[in-house]
């Protein structure tokens, strides 16, 4: 709906009979003085109806939304605001008949259906659970089991036979607790093919933590207080980053996974495309800030060094 903010306007003063002046309605304010359908007020901003000309600003409401009676009604019925131009401009999908499943349903879906599009905020409150449907990837320690219910599951086993083990959103909301024999240490990895082939002890669990989508991973390990836990990502900004949110979620400190030979790779680092910020006071991070270069955590994953590095920090 185009006019939504003029609607707005001519709904506020047909029913108000004022309205302040502000960025997006400046204009449309500037024309209905111009037509003399309003005129300055008291305070400062603030614009007043001519009572002798309220039948052209209800003229022109009708001109552009026909039903508006009955339309700033619905929205007020919703409690949603009836002059803000955004719930205007979702009244068509507002009043379809929205079917959706009671227990849960996935965000963007909702949003889309009660609001302007799947990247906007909802206008109405869902009465299940709304999803983002991410999916928790991650290498259980040996001996780990997961509790759904009333059932067990051998996580270990499973990632035996599958390599990993994958929970979705929906699977973990059943999920109950962690048995069996619970990890030492928890190390997110921030990209696909360190995560698969970090070589860890069978009492390290590793979980895949891409980029700033930290939920799944920060979930699993809120259920896991006891365990250490370390970051292994890009020697960058964004991968700093990716550590300092889990680190925040979880009110720990944060701690890099940084090989001792990880210097030997300066030669190595690429341009940064990011500015560099504030970084923990590690030298080799310090030479990256100063040459303005990032190095990708991939190219330790085949030193034949890192197996040694991993266990003198012990995972």
């Amino acid at each position: 709906m185009i006019d939504a903010v003029e609607i707005s306007v001519l709904a506020r003063l047909v029913e108000t009979g004022t309205i302040k002046v502000g960025v997006r309605n400046e204009s449309i304010i500037r024309r209905l003085e111009t037509a003399r359908w309003i005129m300055p007020g008291k305070r400062k901003s603030e614009w007043l109806v001519r009572q002798e000309n309220i039948t052209h600003l209800i003229e022109r409401l009708s001109e552009l939304l026909p039903s508006w009676r009955k339309d700033l009604d619905f929205l007020r019925s919703i409690g949603r605001a009836p002059f803000n131009p955004s719930d205007i401009e979702a009244i068509p999908m507002l009043r379809r008949q929205t079917s959706a499943p009671m227990n849960m349903v996935n965000r963007r879906n909702w949003n889309a259906a009660v609001g302007l599009g799947p990247k906007h905020k909802a206008k109405m409150t869902a009465k299940g659970v709304l999803t983002k449907d991410w999916v928790l990837r991650f290498r259980p320690n040996n001996g780990l089991m997961g509790a759904y219910d009333k059932e067990i599951v051998d996580l270990a086993g499973m990632a035996a036979v599958w390599t990993e083990c994958v929970i979705p959103e929906r699977a973990w909301v059943s999920f109950k607790s962690f048995s069996g024999i619970l990890p030492k240490v928890i190390i997110t990895c921030e990209n696909l093919g360190a995560y698969i082939d970090l070589p860890v002890r069978e009492s390290t669990l590793v979980i895949f933590s891409p980029g700033a989508d930290t939920e799944a991973a920060v979930a699993l390990l809120k259920m896991l207080p006891a365990a250490a836990w370390m970051h292994f990502g890009d020697l960058d900004p964004e991968g700093i980053d990716i550590a300092k949110r889990i680190a925040g979620e979880l009110k720990r400190d944060v701690k890099l996974l940084i090989p001792f030979f990880a210097e030997d790779y300066l030669d190595a680092a690429k341009p940064l495309e990011t500015a560099w910020s504030e970084i923990p006071d590690i030298p080799l991070l310090v030479a990256l800030k100063e040459k303005r270069k990032r190095i990708f955590q991939e190219v330790f994953m085949l030193d034949g060094r890192l197996l040694e590095a991993l266990k003198i920090m012990q995972v």
